[in-house]
């Protein structure tokens, strides 16, 4: 495992990335409590065992049907970023006995990156650190979700094709994953641990170098099926990069051919299995473009598909789910005639 990282929830998810922010106070505890144990998981369908080819992973005990939440869980070491090497050993010393062990029992791996990062910020050469101190280093690097460090999460392996998708849950202060089609009994668990959804291999990779692995999945294989893999993420890439330059400028092409894009790169991701949140990004790109053409009851469709995968990918609990849902129904209420609309509220949907 090593540090994921989540799509950022504004709607320009083609090439954004963001950290995840998990910062509270003492004084939400109890609500946050509560809000957590009303969002239970399904755990007991998996079980942590050897792979053929990846040291440890997480399988599927039973049949897993889509949309299920498998883990809600909280973090074992909560920090933000974690580049600083004294903030990342500090925080790890004031964990306690037994969380410390469960953090150790972790892979360890360190890239030529963090060794430069650790020069960087403490003036010293990664071999001049002690063992121990290089050992909490390498695990953090190894395992993070950028916005610290989970126990059973951190044996889910990766996958350009993963059939889980993971998220940080601020309302309910926990990491959630959750399956994005029907797991078989007996299938890995698999997550991505980038967003490299329309991105071809030779960007992925690079990025998957840093956890000192070579991708082996569907989407990676020199075969005929990864070849023509490739060959559809070129499309997406280029697709993605035309509605990314749009959503940025609004000069790349007319809203009528943004819609056209959105809809076909959607299309291409299901063919591709990508059925984690950049789906979404293109649903919520084509309900925009729709209304930019004032077509609101087909803009109202695209996004009811949008909040209907943020359900499946982030479940009801989750703040972006409840933002869009109020979007749906501000659709529904023009859509209906009890609202009327308004050329301003197009800043609402971007």
């Amino acid at each position: 495992m090593g540090a994921k990282s989540t799509l950022n929830e504004h709607t320009n998810g083609h090439v954004q990335e963001k950290k995840t922010h998990n910062g509270h106070t003492e004084d939400d505890d109890d609500d946050k409590t509560a809000a957590a144990a009303a969002a239970p998981d399904s755990r007991h369908l998996i079980q942590v065992r050897k792979t053929s080819d990846a040291g440890l992973g997480v399988f599927a005990m039973a049949h897993i049907p889509q949309s299920t939440r498998i883990l809600s869980t909280p973090l074992l070491l909560e920090l933000d970023g974690g580049e600083d090497p004294q903030e990342l050993l500090r925080a790890f010393n004031k964990l306690s006995d037994a969380d410390k062990a469960s953090y150790l029992e972790l892979h360890p791996f360190a890239s030529s990156v963090r060794k430069d990062i650790v020069k960087k910020k403490t003036g010293k050469h990664w071999q001049h650190l002690s063992e121990a101190e290089r050992n909490v280093i390498s695990i953090y690097d190894a395992n993070s979700f950028e916005v610290g460090v989970y126990h059973l999460p951190s044996r889910i392996n990766h996958s350009c094709i993963p059939n889980v998708h993971y998220e940080y849950n601020p309302a309910i202060r926990r990491g959630t994953f959750h399956a994005v089609r029907d797991i078989e009994r007996g299938e890995e668990v698999l997550m991505s641990y980038i967003n490299g959804g329309s991105r071809i291999r030779k960007w992925r990779q690079p990025r998957l170098d840093l956890w000192g692995f070579v991708c082996q999945c569907a989407a990676c294989r020199n075969d005929e099926e990864g070849r023509k893999r490739e060959d559809r993420r070129k499309e997406m890439f280029d697709l993605d990069q035309k509605l990314a330059k749009q959503s940025a400028y609004g000069t790349e092409m007319t809203a009528m051919q943004a819609l056209k894009a959105a809809t076909k790169l959607a299309g291409l991701q299901l063919a591709e299995g990508i059925r984690n949140r950049e789906l979404r990004t293109s649903y919520h790109d084509a309900a925009r473009y729709c209304l930019e053409i004032k077509n609101v009851k087909l803009a109202l469709l695209w996004a009811e598909k949008e909040l209907a995968h943020e359900k499946l990918c982030l479940g009801e609990d989750h703040p972006i789910y409840q933002a869009i849902s109020a979007r749906v129904n501000l659709l529904k209420d023009i859509d209906s005639g009890s609202t009327t609309w308004d050329d301003s509220m197009l800043e609402y949907f971007h």
